[in-house]
This record gives C-alpha cells, sequence and structure tokens, in this order.
C-alpha cells in the first residue's frame, strides 16, 4: 500500500454511524416512543444507543427534537384531555349487550343494542384545582392568597397569636 492510499484512509474518518439520524425511519421511530411517554433516555437505549450519544445527536440534528416534541406534544394533548375529562365527571359507559341480527339463511344483517349499563362519575375536585392553577390567573391569585394565610401562627385553644404574627411579620 502506498503512502498515498494509507493517507487517503485515515482521512475518511472513523466507522459507518449506526443509523442515518435524518432518515424518516429514524425519526419515525423516534417520535412513537415520544408519542408512549418516553424519556430521552428511554427513547437511546430502547434504540440501543447511549443517552449521551442520543443528546449529542438530537444537538446536531434539528429534525430529532422536532420529532421528539410532535411525539409529546400528542401525549400530552390526550392526557390533558383525560384529566379535564376525570376533573369534571361525566357518564362512563360500563357494558353494553348487543344481539346480531341474522336473516333466514344465517347471513349476519346488523346489531341491535339490547342493554347499556351507565354510571356516573363525580368531578374530581383535586383534579379541577389543578387545573384551574394552571390555567385561571384568578384562582392562582386565590391559591397563592391562601398559602400565604397558612404562615399565620395559631394558638389551637386561642387562636391565632397577634403578639407572634407581629413578630413574625416585622422581621
Amino acid at each position: 500500500m502506498s503512502n498515498s492510499e494509507s493517507q487517503n484512509r485515515k482521512g475518511k474518518g472513523g466507522r459507518k454511524p449506526k443509523f442515518d439520524y435524518t432518515s424518516e425511519e429514524f425519526l419515525s421511530l423516534v417520535e412513537s416512543y415520544a408519542k408512549k411517554g418516553f424519556t430521552d433516555k428511554e427513547i437511546a437505549y430502547a434504540i440501543g444507543i447511549l443517552p449521551q450519544t442520543f443528546c449529542e445527536k438530537k444537538s446536531e440534528y434539528t429534525e430529532i427534537s422536532e420529532v421528539l416534541a410532535r411525539g409529546r406534544a400528542t401525549i400530552n394533548a390526550t392526557v390533558r384531555a383525560k384529566f379535564l375529562a376525570m376533573a369534571l365527571g361525566g357518564i362512563k359507559t360500563k357494558s353494553t349487550v348487543v344481539r346480531k341480527l341474522r336473516d333466514s339463511e344465517g347471513n349476519l344483517t346488523g346489531e341491535d343494542e339490547l342493554q347499556v349499563s351507565e354510571s356516573e362519575l363525580a368531578p374530581n375536585l383535586q383534579a379541577m384545582s389543578v387545573w384551574l392553577y394552571h390555567h385561571d390567573e384568578d384562582w392562582r391569585k386565590i391559591e397563592r392568597k391562601q398559602d400565604e394565610d397558612a404562615d399565620i401562627p395559631t394558638d389551637i385553644e386561642h387562636g391565632i397569636n397577634i403578639d407572634s404574627w407581629i413578630k413574625d411579620k416585622l422581621k
């Protein structure tokens, strides 16, 4: 091997990358894991690379960050909708009894709903409070005011100890 041939080999860099980080297949795989709620570290292990490598490639290729954001936006919207539904309560269908309709030759012609069992779900006050805290500025102000009022010292038998409260506020 001549000297120029060995120089050409060295100039080509190290080994071939494991993935084409901009390919539709790779990006689709990353997005599917993001839609399932995987963290970056979990995605890295699932596709077979080190988390540090995944982080480097995410910085190097903006497409990866974009599909992660898109996948996570999908799951966030789904969770947000379920959380709101839980907060509001509503009707839940437990079971449905269906009768299959057949003609004289035994061919399926349709279905007839015989019985639907439903129950009412009560609204979840904690979920409502969390939702309002994150989406309603007036509610946040009320909640913060309650937190500030919670630091008032009280004596269980006699109510608020005014002297200690004033001393605490003057410090």
